[in-house]
């Protein structure tokens, strides 16, 4: 059913009801007389009932009037209380950030995020570590404000920035016969036993193709989808994995595992920081983003 009334021209009639003024309505609503006046007059054009009766420079509400006015103060409430609740939850996003980020921008993150709270007071903060697809697929829906991934998406529906360099390096566990070796070749490899990441990650995907699609009857032990995970199994002796240097620092720095340089092999990579190219990022992950670019390794 067509209806005259509109949420533009119900505001304007409540508040000549409730003023009993065109001038008084124009001064509230911040607009023009001859505005008002128009709206009035096209409104009960469309209604076809007079809805006003002048008195002098006064008006006053017919019966139709009245009966619409008791409805119109409803929706203009609720209009009220619909606007004040956008603007807390407005106000409250300006405080929360979301980001994605694989589990090599992890171990960047925290640094950064540590840097720029010192800046930003009652900031909330919610970190998803998944895989780089899911890592991409948050920041295009929406329902991340930045992403870090370790590898630069070719969708121009992102704007990328390289915020730091990570490469992939050979770590053995103490004490294996390759701990105190200088630099390998890769056929000094062919009889270890790997542990490599899921077919999804961006550092199984970067080894594939430098390393293993050039060596297919090189055995993979063990398959594991989390990083820390494999840290555990290199610990224990289980092989040795193609892994993020900056996961292993602490590991590197205590002697539990060490790091053997690969000859002519290249498994350096970009940490690259997402936004979506179609969406205006909130105030708070603006300034994160900028933040962060200015603190690139």
């Amino acid at each position: 059913m067509k209806t005259g009334l509109n949420a533009t021209n119900v505001r304007v009639f409540e508040a000549v009801a409730r003023l009993h003024s065109v001038t008084l309505a124009a001064e509230e609503l911040e607009t023009s007389q001859p505005y008002v006046s128009k709206q009035i007059a096209v409104l009960e054009e469309q209604l076809a009932i007079q809805l006003f009766a002048r008195v002098g420079r006064r008006l006053y509400l017919t019966q139709a009037g009245e009966m619409l006015h008791q409805h119109t103060k409803v929706v203009v409430e609720s209009l009220k209380e619909a606007e004040e609740m956008l603007s807390r939850v407005a106000s409250a996003s300006q405080k929360r950030l979301r980001i994605a980020t694989t589990t090599t921008g992890m171990y960047m993150l925290p640094e950064w995020l540590a840097g720029f709270e010192k800046k930003a007071a009652d900031l909330e903060t919610e970190v998803i570590v998944t895989n780089g697809d899911e890592v991409q697929r948050r920041v295009l829906s929406g329902d991340a404000d930045l992403g870090f991934v370790a590898n630069r998406p070719r969708s121009r529906s992102f704007v990328v920035s390289v915020v730091a360099e990570d490469s992939l390096t050979l770590a053995v566990p103490k004490g294996h016969p390759l701990a105190t070796c200088s630099s390998v070749r890769l056929d000094d490899l062919s009889k270890e036993r790997f542990i490599v990441r899921e077919p999804e990650s961006a550092s199984r995907t970067l080894t594939e193709k430098k390393v293993f699609q050039m060596r297919p009857d090189w055995r993979f032990r063990l398959q594991i989808n989390h990083i820390d995970a494999i840290k555990s199994s290199l610990e224990e002796g289980l092989g040795i994995s193609f892994i993020s240097k900056r996961a292993i620092d602490r590991e590197l720095k205590s002697g539990t595992v060490a790091m053997v340089p690969v000859d002519d092999v290249d498994l350096r990579r970009p940490i690259c920081m997402l936004t979506n190219a179609h969406r205006s990022g909130s105030k708070i992950a603006i300034r994160l983003a900028k933040h962060v670019a200015n603190h690139a390794l």
